[in-house]
């Protein structure tokens, strides 16, 4: 069941900086855990919570910048999962019901990475 309110693009990266932050406090600092098993962390906390697409599709790209790109096996992945989300729903059918500021920050990033 949807929840009455979008999460909004800005709400998601917050959300993801803070438990990428945790991630990196408890687990890479204290235990040694690599870059890629930390933003695993954040995916894992995050895992089956966003329910729309534009919600989903926002959550990947954030993943893709927080991985900086160091592991290129995962970041070539995600980059082919997120351009397959996009060609097969379209952006502008993602993106309904999107403010217009938000979904132009939200389109920004996208061609900064070359997805669109």
């Amino acid at each position: 069941m949807l929840h009455e309110e979008r999460v909004t693009y800005e709400t998601l990266k917050l959300w993801a900086l803070e438990c990428y932050y945790e991630g990196c406090r408890d687990h890479a600092v204290m235990k040694g855990w690599p870059h890629e098993q930390t933003l695993a962390y954040v995916d894992y906390q995050f895992e089956s919570v966003f329910e729309r697409p534009v919600e989903d599709l926002m959550w990947r790209v954030i993943l893709l910048v927080l991985s900086g790109g160091w592991d290129k096996d995962w970041y070539f992945r995600a980059r082919q999962m997120i351009q397959n989300k996009i060609v097969k729903d379209g952006i502008d059918n993602v993106l309904v019901g999107v403010p217009p500021s938000e979904a132009e920050l939200f389109r920004h990033d996208l061609k900064v990475l070359k997805l669109i």
